[in-house]
């Protein structure tokens, strides 16, 4: 079972290793930098910003992470996504290879529903991967996650299509 703990200044070096691996750096930096993803998470684990990160880890063992914040937090990204004020986003990787196709991104995925769900409250979740991103999509959809739409979203870096999918409160 996949527990989910803050994530601290001690996890960047392992959180920057994932990220060059090749099944996440193709999500995760395809317009970015790796450098640039660590500082960003550097400065929300400093408490700059309304995004909390987490580490995901199986027995012990880290496996991967995940953000959540309120779409009200970001108005410009929630207009681009249709969120409304009271839903919440969540963003998460398996990032360990060997962890890679072994249910663990269906776990972290209802870990982070139900972290979000302890915090906030019976919160609606709304998130967007990649839409050729089958895997993120596959664990969202056994999360009982609906598709509400494909389609880009003027927030993001490219114009690529996003899978946009909900779930109920």
């Amino acid at each position: 079972m996949v527990a989910l703990r803050r994530m601290t200044e001690a996890d960047l070096a392992t959180i920057a290793g994932w990220l060059a691996e090749p099944h996440v750096a193709r999500w995760w930096t395809p317009d970015t930098t790796a450098e640039a993803q660590i500082s960003t998470y550097r400065e929300r684990i400093n408490g700059h910003g309304a995004t909390t990160m987490l580490i995901a880890s199986d027995q012990g063992r880290p496996v991967g992470w995940g953000q959540w914040y309120r779409w009200a937090d970001h108005p410009a990204a929630a207009h681009a996504m249709q969120a409304s004020d009271d839903e919440a986003g969540i963003d998460y990787a398996i990032g360990e290879p060997t962890a890679v196709g072994h249910g663990l991104g269906t776990e972290l995925v209802a870990a982070l529903v139900h972290e979000v769900r302890r915090c906030t409250g019976p919160v609606g979740l709304l998130v967007a991967p990649d839409a050729t991103n089958t895997a993120s999509r596959r664990v969202l959809e056994k999360n009982a996650f609906e598709l509400v739409a494909v389609r880009p979203v003027a927030t993001e870096p490219s114009q690529t299509p996003m899978a946009i999918y909900r779930l109920s409160p």
